[in-house]
């Protein structure tokens, strides 16, 4: 049978019998009490005397008898307890006395109380008195014995005159209770929450940071700020003081382990091209004490090493957010910038013009379907169809820039346009050469000979015009002197005569050039139209002997209009160079008339009328100049 069952049943059995002999034994005890005892002890029975035959068992005067008492008496004390109907656990007693734990001498005033006191009637029966106080002359000593025993703190004491056992005090032990849980953590407001009680005292709270310092919290419980991660251990304490002055305490301690997570994104490169592509990569870290549970990218998971390739199908500047959770519910957030700028291409048709000739400049911008976008060339703004024509006065070489821009950032192209000269000037040196024409005339007995401007030597000058690169308009101008030679057969005899002869000639024509725009050598071929002028020369005949007619003969060449054809190639110096060397050739298909005078001799023979068919090709070099 258990302890705690015996004392019951052996309460029950005698508390009906005992109840009237304790009032009668009472009765005895407070004969001779004091007045000022009685007035301490209102409303309790009064205790006068302690020993005699009332007494629980003999005197107590030592450790050795004490703790002789506990073990001599042990189940009498047991009944008692259990009459007593006291709520503690005996062991809890014994082992205190055993172990002379809490065990103090005391004395016990006048006018002090006790809940329950052991007596034996008429020294025989062990039996229980309630709401006793002392009200004797003198205080008496006694052990006093202090312990807890389930949950609460008990003060007995032992007289040492009687060795009866009597409860002096008795209350709750402070009780405490602690919430710590991981759910209370909030990394936003960077708190963990406690929620603590202290029951039957006073509380207090105490929280070790890591590193090593401490720091009090509200009792209770609330949001404790945290500044750093780590093991955080909150530890409460509920305390009282007992009616004997002890210090009743009870403590509880909990760890929680405080981490934040965190994450950072990059993108690598930051900036690209509409098509290319860019490499996001996450880091993420749990914080002290927990686990990285998921990853999202843009709300879509994201596996380790936490990477990913992104491309986007517009230009834009765009935002990807990361997400990391952790095991302990926590969470964090991360963002980064990426840039997509727009391409662009641009081309000139055609890229190579002459001076004052337009071109058309064509922009090609890709978007895909990003935002929009603004398209300007050489910084002015250009609408769709994203064309402009260009046009330049002067020669040179011309790049013009298109830019596409929008928030993703913005990309250049250029094309380069070149402008060509369109006038060209040729000082030139010329040869004449041509066929050796007779003219033979048979008159009544007379034959004459005439050779005309076969060979000779002149300057002159051409200029061309560009109406495109392959037509061009040509004209210019020579002179050139010549010599003519007479050969006189009157009568028979012969007779000669020669005279220089000056022939100009003034032209304009057609060049077709047969070379590509930009070629080192360009050279041509084309009509001419030409007007000729000779001189009129004096030609005196020698070597007629006797001759009776007039040995001078002044034949009148007029102007003509002739047709012929151009041929010309020209070399610069160096590339694009606007001075180079030119050669040529024309040809011309010319008709010399002249109306003769009379030459008059013995035989009265007259000079015919001459007309010459001649072709002269006129040889050109120079040195020509564009501009």
């Amino acid at each position: 049978m258990s302890q705690s069952r015996w004392l019951a049943e052996h309460a029950t059995a005698q508390s009906s019998l005992r109840a009237a002999l304790v009032v009668l034994l009472l009765g005895g005890l407070m004969l001779g009490a004091l007045p000022a005892a009685a007035q301490q002890c209102e409303g309790a029975s009064e205790i006068t005397r302690l020993g005699g035959a009332n007494r629980f068992a003999p005197p107590v005067t030592d450790q050795e008898g004490l703790q002789a008492l506990f073990v001599d008496h042990r189940d009498e004390i047991l009944a008692l307890l259990g009459e007593a109907n006291w709520s503690g656990d005996a062991d809890d007693l014994f082992a205190a006395v055993a172990a002379w734990r809490g065990v103090t001498s005391t004395t016990f005033e006048p006018g002090q109380r006790v809940q329950w006191m052991f007596f034996r009637e008429r020294g025989q029966t062990p039996t229980v008195g309630t709401n006793l106080c002392w009200a004797g002359d003198e205080a008496f000593a006694a052990w006093e014995i202090r312990f807890n025993s389930n949950g609460r703190w008990y003060s007995m004491i032992v007289p040492e005159s009687c060795g009866n056992l009597a409860l002096l005090a008795e209350q709750p032990l402070p009780k405490v209770t602690l919430d710590l849980d991981i759910g209370g953590l909030s990394c936003a407001d960077e708190t963990f929450d406690f929620q603590s009680s202290c029951a039957d005292g006073e509380g207090a709270v105490t929280v070790r940071m890591p590193g090593g310092g401490e720091r009090s919290a509200a009792s209770g419980g609330g949001s404790f700020p945290f500044t750093a991660e780590g093991d955080y251990t909150v530890t409460v304490t509920c305390s009282a003081m007992s009616s004997r002055g002890d210090r009743l305490e009870d403590s509880v301690s909990g760890t929680i382990a405080v981490g934040c997570p965190s994450c950072s994104v990059t993108a690598s490169p930051a900036e690209v091209d509409l098509g290319e592509s860019s490499t996001l990569t996450v880091t993420p870290n749990a914080g002290h004490g927990a686990e990285v549970s998921r990853v999202l990218l843009d709300g879509r998971p994201l596996a380790s090493p936490y990477t990913r390739e992104m491309t986007h199908d517009g230009a834009d500047a765009f935002t990807h957010a990361v997400t990391v959770e952790t095991s302990t519910g926590q969470s964090a957030e991360c963002s980064t910038g990426m840039k997509v700028a727009p391409t662009v291409t641009m081309s000139i048709e055609p890229d190579r013009v002459l001076a004052g000739q337009t071109a058309v400049a064509t922009v090609v911008p890709e978007n895909g379907n990003g935002a929009p976008m603004t398209v300007t060339l050489d910084g002015q703004p250009l609408g769709e169809p994203y064309q402009r024509e260009v046009l330049h006065g002067n020669d040179g070489e011309y790049t013009h820039t298109a830019t596409v821009e929008n928030a993703g950032g913005s990309n250049e192209a250029s094309a380069t346009i070149k402008v060509d000269r369109r006038w060209t000037l040729v000082p030139t040196l010329n040869s004449l050469s041509g066929d050796d024409v007779h003219i033979s005339v048979l008159g009544p007995d007379s034959r004459d000979r005439l050779k005309a401007c076969v060979d000779g030597v002149g300057i002159g000058v051409t200029a061309e015009y560009r109406l495109s690169y392959p037509l061009g308009i040509t004209f210019g101008a020579n002179t050139i002197n010549c010599e003519v030679d007479w050969w006189l057969h009157p009568g028979g005899r012969t007779g000669y005569s020669s005279a220089d002869v000056e022939m100009k000639k003034f032209f304009v024509g057609l060049n077709v050039h047969l070379t590509r725009p930009g070629s080192r050598v360009d050279w041509w071929i084309g009509p001419l139209v030409a007007q000729l002028d000779y001189s009129s020369p004096s030609l005196v005949a020698d070597g007629l002997d006797g001759a009776s007619v007039d040995g001078v003969y002044k034949p009148e060449w007029p102007g003509e209009t002739v047709l012929g054809a151009n041929v010309g190639l020209k070399i610069p110096f160096k590339p694009d160079c606007p001075i180079g060397l030119y050669l040529g050739a024309v040809w011309l298909d010319s008709s010399m008339k002249a109306k003769s005078a009379e030459i008059r001799g013995e035989d009265g023979a007259t000079a015919p009328t001459f007309e010459l068919r001649k072709t002269p090709v006129y040889v050109k070099a120079g040195v020509s100049f564009e501009f």
